[in-house]
């Protein structure tokens, strides 16, 4: 148990975006495309997420084919500190409005599969999308 491996899962975990991720992938394994697909950000910011989060030994990936598979990597890989902070994470945030809407989204990924996902550019349907998730600047319509 070095400071430097203590360092790497706290700087992890501290940007919000990694955080949802862990969120994400609570549930089960997921395809990088549908988690591109429910964060709505492109394949290089999710695949620098990813990275980091394995390095941190939070995450683990599985080939398959063309598609990469995450996972939480619930034995930390050996590093205590992942696997505390993965036990302690799944009891946080649960009632974040956020991640609310990640889990909506995260249903509808779950159900299209990578392959339906892949097959539409990484994206939702906008009609399922916007079932949870108004697009922005649309709040107003919506409230009234």
């Amino acid at each position: 148990m070095s400071l430097r491996e203590y360092e790497r899962v706290m700087k992890s975990v501290a940007d919000p975006t990694r955080v949802r991720i862990l969120k994400l992938l609570e549930n089960g394994e997921m395809c990088v495309c549908q988690l591109i697909a429910i964060l709505a950000f492109n394949q290089s910011t999710i695949s620098k997420h990813l990275f980091l989060l394995k390095m941190a030994h939070l995450v683990k990936e599985r080939k398959e084919g063309k598609w990469v598979h995450y996972s939480l990597n619930s034995s930390g890989g050996g590093s205590p500190y992942a696997r505390k902070m993965l036990q302690s994470l799944r009891g946080w945030l649960n009632d974040d409005p956020v991640v609310g809407k990640d889990r909506k989204r995260e249903a509808m990924a779950r159900k299209m599969g990578p392959v339906e996902i892949c097959g539409r550019g990484m994206t939702l349907p906008a009609r399922w999308a916007g079932a949870c998730c108004p697009p922005p600047g649309n709040a107003e319509a919506v409230s009234k």
